[in-house]
């Protein structure tokens, strides 16, 4: 938890997320973005407990950084329709919503044979669907999804999705790549913003 976002830089992005999100006219994006901010933790929540973005601010961090990764894709994919781009670059991870708590733990000091208290994230699910679909189910209650933006976002872990691994659902991810170019674009532009654009 060292990095920090200042209240400057979350108000911008915050200011560019909803600028986004309601560039779409999709009907209940008004009461999508009421949800997010009145009744979860979306503007302030890490985007994980220790890897990537693991700091307050750190899940709009990383949303804007997917949105921005996708837009720059889509010269090559050139999805069909503007808005989806911005619809599952930003609300990807909405299934991160109200599901990390922050703790104490003891950490060994490096070196040494003291241990010191640590502010800690820890997951506390209280939803627990899965990680794809339940942002799909969580956005579904508010707007509509395409289907292309729904297995966009439900396919968005790639080969890091537990149910991928299996014959089954391996064969499935890879019909959803195949048919919507969508969604392996998403799944790269998410890889990369988590390994090189914290």
């Amino acid at each position: 938890m060292a990095q920090v976002l200042g209240d400057e830089k979350r108000e911008e992005l915050e200011g560019l997320f909803e600028e986004l999100l309601l560039s779409t006219d999709r009907d209940g994006a008004d009461t999508l973005l009421e949800w997010l901010r009145e009744e979860t933790d979306f503007f302030t929540a890490p985007a994980s407990t220790a890897g990537h973005c693991s700091y307050d601010g750190g899940l709009l961090v990383h949303s804007i950084n997917v949105y921005k990764l996708l837009n720059n894709f889509n010269k090559n994919i050139k999805c069909e329709r503007e808005d989806s781009i911005v619809v599952a670059g930003l609300l990807h991870d909405v299934c991160k919503v109200n599901f990390y708590t922050k703790g104490v733990r003891n950490v060994k000091t490096p070196g040494k044979r003291e241990w010191t208290e640590q502010e800690v994230y820890q997951i506390e699910d209280m939803l627990p669907m899965g990680h794809g679909e339940k942002s799909v189910y969580l956005l579904m209650r508010h707007i509509r999804l395409t289907d292309e933006e729904a297995l966009a976002i439900r396919w968005h872990m790639g080969g890091y999705d537990d149910a991928a691994r299996s014959y089954i659902g391996g064969m499935t991810q890879s019909r959803a790549f195949q048919t919507y170019p969508l969604a392996p674009a998403l799944a790269i532009a998410d890889m990369y913003a988590t390994y090189f654009a914290d």
